[in-house]
C-alpha cells in the first residue's frame, strides 16, 4: 500500500509540474497586447513574435460601438528595424453596433518589426471619420 501511495504522489507531482512548465512556456514567449478606442469604434490585438521578422499569432478583435451607420475597422502598424512605418491590411466590422468580429493571422516582415502598435478607426467607406493609435509595443526578438 505504502508504494501505491508513493506511485500516485509521483504521478500527481509530475502532472503538477508539467502543468507549470507549460504554463511558464506560454507566458514567456515575447508579444504585446494592444488595445485603442476612439468614438464609435473601439479594438484590441495579442500579437506573439516568433523571431525579429515574424509574428506566429496575431489574434484581432473589432467593436462597432455606434448606431449610427458607420463601421468599424481596425490594422496592425509596424515600426521596421530601420526606422520605416508599415501598414497592413484593414479589417472591417461591418456587423453594426455590438459586433465583434475577431480574426487570427499571421505577420511575416523580411525588413524587421522592431514595434507594433493598432490603430482604430470609425469610417464611412474608403473616409475615416476618426481614429486613436495604442502605444508601440517593442519585439523583444528585434
Amino acid at each position: 500500500m505504502l508504494s501505491r501511495n508513493k506511485s500516485i504522489l509521483f504521478v500527481a507531482a509530475s502532472a503538477a509540474f508539467l502543468t507549470m512548465a507549460t504554463a511558464t512556456s506560454a507566458a514567456a514567449a515575447p508579444g504585446a497586447v494592444l488595445s485603442a478606442e476612439t468614438p464609435g469604434a473601439y479594438g484590441d490585438a495579442t500579437i506573439r513574435f516568433a523571431s525579429r521578422t515574424y509574428a506566429d499569432k496575431i489574434d484581432l478583435r473589432s467593436v462597432d460601438l455606434l448606431a449610427d451607420g458607420h463601421h468599424a475597422r481596425l490594422r496592425v502598424i509596424t515600426k521596421r528595424s530601420n526606422g520605416t512605418v508599415a501598414n497592413w491590411p484593414w479589417r472591417m466590422n461591418y456587423g453594426g453596433k455590438g459586433a465583434q468580429p475577431t480574426w487570427t493571422t499571421t505577420l511575416s516582415d523580411p525588413q524587421g518589426i522592431a514595434q507594433v502598435r493598432l490603430q482604430v478607426c470609425r469610417a464611412e467607406g474608403d473616409d475615416l471619420l476618426n481614429c486613436s493609435y495604442s502605444g508601440w509595443k517593442p519585439n523583444t526578438l528585434a
